[in-house]
């Protein structure tokens, strides 16, 4: 059985799993789509070990630190990834910059370099890793999550012991809510003998009558997601075309955007594979609108992938984005699934040799 936090992880790692294989006709993205560590196998019931990197509900709340389960965390890392800027970042850290590099640096790279020591290198390592290392960490809040707590329990007919009740606050309760970074909480009796609708509506009554007030700030996270929808199914698609851009640079427009299906209207009746020459006016209208479509949507999804190198995500302002040299960046992905696939093969042949043993 899948706990709640795990059920949201499965969700959302089938969402991004059902998205991408879409374009698994394509051998080359196939290839490709070793970099992404999207694993829905999160049943525990059904594994002797976890796999490490199968993200679980659990993983957004660890010891000391706690934040909302979102694909949005995700997302970023694989925009990270393809940002020519925070690749730029990590080659500056490790004192790796050509001279032309040097000399051609965004003006606002030390906004990157910022983001890139708080976040660090992305490549040749699973999401589940990095986000346990660093992500969970820049984008959690720096205290427990806070939770109800029973102090007490007191028996009918037995008298109110303080002391009991006193020793009980100090030996845990003082502890935990330390933990919680001291979150503004209401203590109540509340009387058995009452019956459970009573109970409720009392219940509801003093939370309205105290949740509004000040609780207080908690310590913001040192980087925050940006806006309040997440077009989750749009970022895939993005993403997916930045990959077939590095995979296939010189292909037109048109065809890039049909093969990353960007448009519902023009992608389904156009083969990216089709021959220069078109068969009449109509297809070659669609092609004419299905590159301008796909212009916009490269310029909008490098932009994205940028100002996530800047600590901005989901984000499209302008900036002084570093060049997208895509010759270099499909060498960078291909890099990154063969050290993912390596790792993965690496850790399941050594659970195999381990099972005679176990059994």
């Amino acid at each position: 059985m899948l706990v709640n936090g795990d059920r949201t992880a499965a969700a959302i790692a089938s969402t991004f799993l059902c998205l991408l294989l879409r374009c698994m006709n394509y051998l080359y993205i196939v290839k490709l789509l070793c970099i992404i560590q999207f694993s829905i196998l999160i049943c525990r019931n059904t594994m002797k070990s976890k796999l490490p990197w199968a993200l679980s509900g659990s993983d957004f709340s660890q010891s000391g630190w706690h934040t909302e389960p979102t694909a949005a965390y995700q997302l970023m890392f694989e925009f990270l990834v393809l940002s020519p800027s925070y690749e730029l970042a990590r080659k500056a850290r490790a004192n790796k910059l050509t001279k032309e590099e040097s000399e051609n640096l965004p003006k606002d790279f030390d906004k990157v370099l910022a983001t890139y020591d708080l976040l660090g290198n992305v490549n040749c390592i699973l999401f589940r890793q990095w986000w346990l290392k660093r992500g969970l960490h820049v984008f959690g809040n720096p205290f427990n999550k806070p939770k109800i707590h029973e102090i007490a329990l007191i028996e009918n007919g037995e008298s109110t012991e303080v002391e009991k009740i006193t020793q009980t606050l100090k030996s845990s309760y003082v502890e935990a809510r330390q933990a919680e970074g001291l979150s503004a909480a209401l203590i109540v009796s509340i009387p058995l003998g009452l019956k459970r609708p009573e109970i409720l509506k009392k219940f509801r009554s003093l939370l309205e009558e105290h949740i509004s007030k000040d609780v207080g700030k908690s310590e913001q996270p040192k980087i925050k997601l940006m806006g309040k929808r997440l077009h989750i199914n749009a970022m895939v698609k993005g993403i997916r075309l930045l990959w077939f851009k590095a995979a296939k640079p010189n292909w037109e427009l048109w065809r890039l955007g049909a093969k990353a299906r960007l448009s519902s209207s023009y992608s389904g009746v156009l083969n990216p594979t089709a021959d220069r020459r078109t068969h009449d006016a109509i297809e070659m209208d669609d092609r004419i609108i299905m590159g301008k479509i796909t212009h916009r949507a490269l310029k909008r999804f490098e932009l994205i992938a940028e100002n996530a190198a800047r600590g901005k995500f989901p984000c499209t302002d302008p900036v002084d984005s570093a060049e997208f040299k895509y010759e270099t960046l499909v060498l960078r992905l291909k890099m990154n699934a063969k050290w993912s696939r390596e790792y993965k093969e690496a850790w399941l042949a050594k659970q195999k040799k381990k099972a005679p043993a176990s059994n």
